[in-house]
């Protein structure tokens, strides 16, 4: 049977070009304005045994916005934490999401505590809403695992 989990991405980016320098310094950016080791997170669905796969779901700023993807997710790069929502719920609300482009401004904003777009998401906010968390624009990477795991350390 499929688990369905959060996974938020801890790992640093290789700058080994011009793309990934650009998306390291946005990776670092986030980290250093939320107080925590996250800068990215997906909700993610366990394939098939033995496969170490997961069929992810977010609001991606390198994909461009909301998008399903094919991915490992290694703990020495992510932490996972499990969830308490169906494969169904997840599958409902990427199909009444997806293509939806991805809110730099939005991501911008939970620093400055300013809501911006209603039609586009950045990833915390795609994953908070997705399971019914109410304001979910107010959620960085790091602030959502606080809450997900009842940490405040």
């Amino acid at each position: 049977m499929s688990k369905v989990v959060i996974a938020f991405y801890k790992h640093k980016r290789e700058r080994n070009s011009v793309k990934n320098t650009l998306f390291r310094f946005f990776d670092d950016a986030i980290k250093f304005f939320t107080h925590g080791p996250y800068s990215h997170c997906e909700i993610a669905i366990s394939n098939p045994q033995p496969s170490k796969m997961y069929t992810c779901f977010s609001a991606s700023n390198r994909d461009g916005g909301v998008r399903k993807k094919i991915m490992e997710l290694p703990p020495e790069r992510w932490d996972l934490v499990e969830l308490e929502i169906s494969l169904e719920e997840v599958i409902a609300f990427f199909e009444k999401t997806k293509g939806l482009k991805y809110d730099l401004i939005g991501a911008l904003g939970v620093v400055l505590r300013i809501r911006d777009s209603k039609t586009k998401y950045f990833c915390s906010e795609w994953c908070a809403e997705c399971l019914g968390i109410d304001k979910p624009y107010r959620f960085s990477p790091n602030s959502l695992y606080k809450h997900l795991t009842n940490s405040h350390g």
